[in-house]
């Protein structure tokens, strides 16, 4: 078995967990309509932080659970997440990871906000029963007995979880339902309505219902959409089935014409004699057996089959079918580690940035997902937030923080699906602290170096970072520019004092216009002894 499919799961997995969970903010909420005040922006700050402390913290589960899918998604080709409310649970909330098999849908659906039914399949143990119902989720019913294994006491019970239309008053006009049904018993232990009656759509003017839009409950995470226009998407798994095949076969082939070729094998004449009748001789290494047969007798009597070994065919096949499916999976050899000699680290990135195209395609669908889980967990937030939980947790007091789940906002994800390399990271950051350095005047050098540090995932950063110190060059000429700046003003002012005197002494008010041709002494001139003074059209200038 060549682990081609096991190492493409693998660097998927390995690539898309630390893009994703990348920090202790994996929530971000955009700002939607005008905030001159900033009251939106501190209001989304203050969500963004509440949200991640759910799902890094109060949701125990909810990282494993993700770092499970990312393994399963490239091989199934697409994986579930339940989200419901949940008051027993400490983020009021659950984001439970349902698997492809698990999860049940007609193939010709087009999404699960559309398709009247869906199933999911899951398992509870004896205990877990009996706890529901004495908590009054489930109706008594007696599943001694029936478990999946009959030997077993303690086996799980498999249950159906329907999310369907059925119309329960008979009205004429179909209500969202969850009903649960147990499998042994084909009992209906749990019916509960799966729509909000405060969203029902009614024609006043007619009196009549037009619509009962349901509560949505899952998130599909997609790899790659079926090209047959199938719900369920596909994976590796199904895109190298063939390849696999054909490389394990290869394999397998090669290997026993090698066995063949080192086993030997042969023909022995009957009238050669190897002792006591035998037909069949084995030996040791470096062992050497005495029989009854003369030399040129037992060369003539033992023929040798000749095994070639294996193809050279076979094996150029084995390469291509190799070489494939590394080009399906995106797993060529720089990817994985494995980066030739003698290479500019520009070739490289662009190499990488090639290499991680089909990647970047399928972060953005799970991005698109995680989008929406994030978004289902907001609006449960906006129904049923626990406020004085919110506001120890920020402490912020509860005027301000009690209506920040009622603003409208939008939710998404924090890490960069362009970005799900270290390398990425660093190189973007370079550029930064490229432009900084050469003078770029929009571009902040402390903020560039911080945003380096943080692409280097250095712990600390404001304690590493100072404020840069003036060199004593540097104040020298602070020191020069002042007394310059002082210098300029200083005669600015003796100018000025200058002309006033030459105005007062010739009789002129200070700030009077004087117009071009027009005598300023009556058409006498200028006194004697008096300077002239300078001016343009509208006047003497001062």
């Amino acid at each position: 078995k060549f682990p081609m499919l096991t190492t493409a799961a693998l660097q998927f997995a390995a690539r898309a967990y630390p893009a994703i969970v990348d920090g202790p903010r994996i929530v971000k909420c955009q700002v939607l309509g005008a905030d001159p005040q900033g009251q939106k922006a501190a209001s989304a700050d203050r969500v963004s932080q509440h949200m991640s402390y759910q799902f890094l913290v109060e949701m125990e589960d909810w990282e494993s659970d993700l770092d499970t899918a990312l393994h399963q998604l490239p091989i199934v080709g697409c994986v579930f997440k339940k989200i419901y409310e949940d008051g027993s649970k400490a983020a009021g909330c659950c984001s439970d990871l349902v698997s492809a098999f698990d999860l049940v849908v007609n193939q010709k659906t087009k999404s699960l906000e559309t398709t009247p039914r869906v199933t999911n399949v899951f398992t509870l143990y004896p205990h877990q029963i009996d706890e529901r119902i004495r908590e009054g989720k489930f109706i008594e019913f007696d599943h001694k007995g029936s478990g999946d294994d009959n030997s077993d006491d303690h086996a799980p019970h498999t249950f159906y979880e329907q999310y369907r239309y059925f119309d329960s008053d008979e009205d004429g006009v179909m209500e969202p339902w969850i009903v649960t049904v147990h499998k042994a018993t084909e009992k209906v232990v749990k019916m509960v309505c799966g729509f909000d009656p405060n969203e029902i759509k009614v024609d006043e003017q007619r009196g009549k219902i037009v619509s009962i839009p349901k509560r949505q409950y899952f998130v599909k995470i997609p790899f790659i959409p079926d090209p047959e226009g199938g719900f369920y998407d596909i994976g590796f798994g199904k895109l190298l089935e063939p390849l696999s095949d054909v490389i394990d076969t290869t394999i397998n082939q090669m290997m026993d014409a090698g066995t063949l070729q080192n086993g030997g094998g042969g023909f022995i004449a009957s009238g050669v004699d190897i002792g006591r009748g035998k037909s069949v001789m084995r030996m040791k290494p470096g062992e050497y057996r005495t029989v009854q047969t003369a030399a040129q007798d037992l060369r003539a009597g033992i023929y040798s089959m000749e095994h070639p070994g294996p193809s050279k065919t076979l094996f150029e096949l084995l390469s291509l079918m190799i070489d494939s499916g590394k080009d399906i999976a995106a797993i060529q050899d720089i990817l994985v580690g494995d980066m030739p000699r003698n290479q500019t680290a520009t070739a490289t990135m662009a190499m990488i940035e090639q290499g991680l195209k089909v990647f970047t395609a399928i972060y953005k669908r799970i991005f698109r997902s995680l989008r929406k889980e994030y978004k289902m967990v907001f609006e449960i937030n906006k129904r049923s937030l626990n406020v004085p939980k919110y506001v120890a947790l920020l402490d912020t007091p509860i005027q301000v923080s009690q209506n920040d789940y009622q603003g409208n906002m939008d939710v998404m994800p924090t890490a960069d699906p362009a970005s799900v390399t270290d390398m990425q990271r660093m190189a973007k950051a370079q550029f930064v602290m490229e432009e900084a350095k050469s003078g770029n005047p929009f571009v902040n050098l402390e903020e560039a170096t911080r945003r380096a540090f943080q692409a280097a995932r250095v712990d600390d950063i404001e304690t590493i970072m100072t404020k840069p110190q003036p060199k004593p060059g540097d104040e020298l000429m602070a020191k020069e520019a002042e007394a310059k700046i002082d210098l300029t003003k200083a005669q600015t002012v003796k100018t000025v004092a200058d002309a006033e005197v030459s105005l007062a002494t010739v009789g002129i008010p200070i700030g009077m216009p004087v117009q071009v041709g027009q005598p300023i002494f009556g058409g006498q001139g200028m006194p004697q002894g008096q300077p002239m003074p300078m001016g343009g059209p509208e006047g003497p200038m001062l």
